[in-house]
Parts: structure tokens; C-alpha cells; sequence
């Protein structure tokens, strides 16, 4: 499937939309020509299936009253839908004040990422104005709205409401030097930052998911790529108050923007209402026991793995650590610690099913 493909079933889903009524959409679909739902065959398939079902039942409903324009932007370059979308951000008023902006993201989380941070930075009189639909067209699809088109497109069929969503913050210390970092699904440090970069890694050479691959090959080799010490947690509800605090050696700490959240194509590292969960060093043969539990959300056996509930969390090293937000990494330094996670609300609108 090609993306004009995915922008001709968009338009036919939506000139037939009961969604929104009594407003023109306005639809800019900012798609990675080279994501795994338009490269990979097994993938692409898939998709153009998924399309086609909702189209055909798109169908069966009136033509839409209201004026709908589908506008489809391809991505060229790491940073490209960051640009993109701040274009479509700085035209959207030649549409009108009263016409409603979606913008869709048909790639991977890299693609989501640069799309959410410009959205959430609109002037709260505007934001109002624009939803975000961040369609499965990746290989994980950890952050869009479904895992499959179906789901998300099917939505349109029926009555849609915006709903402001939650993103997480990530400062370094000052003397780092490194700008606030944004996270829309998890925010993490350690063991799985590191899968998530030679994943990516890995990715630029063989595309396709390879995060259960190298899952298996960072457990055994961790350890020898990042020197393990004591980690310092401190954690705050939303009051203020103090909830958590202590220092011990560990494997990851991750924080969600919500609980019930995954990532590494659909491992169920967030499994409940909790957002944050830190998992302690465990010896080589445990660790190869449990990873199969820690994966599929089944974490409550394991006596190593620890959920909170926070609104803040303090993360304190000193030695070199990786970060990982929403599948793109970057590596702390010492300079860098303490970093602070912090969940901020009501930063950007989704379309949500009413």
C-alpha cells in the first residue's frame, strides 16, 4: 500500500463521516513512505485490507453535508513531520475558524513524536481547534490510536468527541544542557532504553521489528555495555508529597504518560492503572526466567519489579545511562542527573469514540 492509497480511503471514509457535525475537516495526513505498514509486504497487506473494510462500510452512509479536505504530506528525512507539522499549524487559520483540524501520523513512533510536540505547543485558544489520530502504519505501534486501521479509522463511522491527553516532561540537570525532552507514551532509563537503541540501530540497515531480538540479546549483555550503581528514585503524587525514595542497583525505571501502556510491539511493561513501575539487577539466570513474564505484563510474581503511582519522579545516577522517549534514545552523562520525569495534562486533543 502506498500512502496515497491510505489518503484516498481516508477521504472516501470521511465524506461519508457523521463525526463532527456542522464542521468542515480539515485532515493532513504526515506519512513515513518508508514505515513497515507501506514497505514491508506482510504489513502493508494487512493495512490496505483493514482500509478497505472500513471504506466498504463507510458506504452505507449518507454523503457527509459538510466540506471535507484530505491533504497528504510525505516525511524525507529524521525531523521532516516536525516541520510538516508546523506548516499545516501556521495555515490551518485559512481554513477558518470554525472548521476542525485533524492531523494523522501514518508512520512509526518517530513520526508521532515530532507530530505531538509541535501540537503541544499551540496557544491554548487554539488547541481546541486540532485533534491528533496517529494511525498503526509502523512495525509497533506502541502509541497510535489501535493496533490495526480498522480500529482506528472506524471511529469516523460514529460520534467523535477531542479529548486532552497527558504528556510526560524530561529535564536533565542544568549542567547538562540538554532542552526538555517529550514523551506521549513512555518515558525510561536503563535496561529497555537500550534495547530500544539497538533496535533502532539495527532497523536502519534490515528493516522490520526486531525489538523481541535484541530483548534477548540486551539481557545477557547489558550489564557489560552500562556500568550498574546504586540508582536514586524519588517519586510525588500530585500534592507534592513524597510517595517513594530509594537507591539500589536496577535495571530500568519507566514512567507512562497513563498506565495501561506498552511498548517494543505490544509488551506490556505498564500492565495497570499504575504509571510507573522500576525493576531491581536480578542475576543472569533470573533475569532470563522473568523476561518472559515482565513482557506479557505479568509482573506481580516477581519479586524484583516494583509499581508506583506518581505525578513526578527523580531519577539520580553517576555514571552514563541511557533515556528513552517513545522509542527514540538519547545517552545521559553524569552532567545529566538528576533527570526529572513529570506528567503534564491537558497538552494536546485526540479524537476519541464518544
Amino acid at each position: 500500500m502506498k500512502p496515497e492509497d491510505l489518503a484516498e480511503g481516508v477521504r472516501a471514509i470521511l465524506s461519508r463521516s457523521p463525526s463532527f457535525p456542522g464542521r468542515k475537516l480539515v485532515v493532513d495526513i504526515i506519512a513515513n513512505p518508508n514505515a513497515g505498514g507501506f514497505k514491508r509486504r506482510r504489513f502493508a497487506g494487512k493495512r490496505k485490507n483493514e482500509l478497505s473494510q472500513v471504506v466498504e462500510q463507510a458506504q452505507a452512509l449518507p454523503l457527509r453535508a459538510e466540506e471535507v479536505q484530505v491533504h497528504l504530506h510525505h516525511t524525507e528525512r529524521c525531523g521532516h513531520a516536525a516541520a510538516i507539522a508546523q506548516r499545516v499549524v501556521e495555515r490551518s487559520s485559512a481554513n477558518g475558524r470554525d472548521s476542525l483540524h485533524i492531523i494523522m501520523t501514518a508512520g512509526g513512533d518517530g513520526t508521532s513524536l515530532e507530530t505531538a510536540e509541535r501540537l503541544i505547543r499551540l496557544p491554548e485558544g487554539d488547541k481546541d481547534r486540532f485533534g491528533l489520530l496517529r494511525l498503526p502504519m509502523g512495525t509497533g505501534n506502541d502509541g497510535s490510536e489501535g493496533r490495526d486501521l480498522v480500529t482506528a479509522l472506524r471511529r469516523f463511522l460514529g460520534p467523535l468527541a477531542l479529548e486532552r491527553r497527558s504528556a510526560i516532561q524530561v529535564r536533565s540537570a542544568e549542567d547538562g544542557g540538554k532542552a526538555p525532552l517529550w514523551s506521549f507514551n513512555i518515558a525510561s532509563v536503563g535496561l529497555d532504553a537500550y534495547v530500544a537503541d539497538r533496535t533502532n540501530k539495527l532497523k536502519a540497515h534490515f528493516p522490520g521489528d526486531s525489538y523481541k531480538f535484541w530483548v534477548n540479546v540486551a539481557t545477557l549483555f547489558y550489564d557489560r555495555a552500562y556500568k550498574l550503581v546504586p540508582l536514586g528514585l524519588k517519586a510525588w503524587d500530585g500534592l507534592g508529597r513524597l510517595v517513594h525514595e530509594s537507591e539500589t542497583l536496577r535495571l530500568l525505571v519507566a514512567f507512562g504518560a497513563s498506565g495501561n501502556r506498552q511498548y517494543g510491539s505490544n509488551k506490556r511493561i505498564l500492565p495497570d492503572d499504575r504509571s510507573g513501575i522500576t525493576v531491581s539487577q536480578m542475576g543472569l539466570l533470573k533475569k532470563l526466567l522473568v523476561k518472559g513474564s515482565i513482557e506479557k505484563g505479568f509482573h506481580e510474581n516477581v519479586s524484583e519489579v516494583l509499581h508506583f503511582e506518581a505525578e513526578k519522579i527523580e531519577v539520580q545516577y553517576t555514571e552514563r545511562l541511557p533515556l528513552q522517549c517513545d522509542g527514540e534514545v538519547e545517552e545521559l552523562a553524569r552532567c545529566d542527573f538528576p533527570l526529572v520525569m513529570e506528567r503534564l495534562h491537558g497538552l494536546y486533543n485526540s479524537i476519541v469514540p464518544v
